[in-house]
């Protein structure tokens, strides 16, 4: 069974455009690939100013998120994407299919 997690990201609305485009370019989907356990995800973009992005992924298993959560590329590219946010970002909600 896989885990899958969905974790809000609050992104400066004048830098929603930018925050996609980085996403994009730092490869943050090809990172959390070689982490381990990442089995593919999406980037929700909203369609209502003042809401989160969202990015929902699947994962081998929890553990494989929390090694990925561990991993210190993730943490240099929160440092790349941290100007683009309005808030601080914590970790994701995990969830099984019901």
């Amino acid at each position: 069974m896989t885990i899958v997690s969905v974790l809000r990201i609050p992104v400066r609305p004048e830098a929603a455009s930018s925050f996609a485009d980085r996403f994009r370019q730092f490869g943050v989907f090809e990172r959390s690939r070689e982490s381990g356990g990442f089995l593919g995800g999406r980037l929700l973009r909203p369609l209502s100013a003042g809401t989160s992005f969202l990015v929902v992924a699947e994962w081998e298993s929890a553990h494989s998120y929390r090694t990925w959560l561990d991993n210190p590329a993730r943490g240099e590219l929160a440092a790349e994407l941290e100007p683009l946010l309005l808030d601080e970002v914590v970790a994701g909600e995990l969830y099984e299919e019901a």
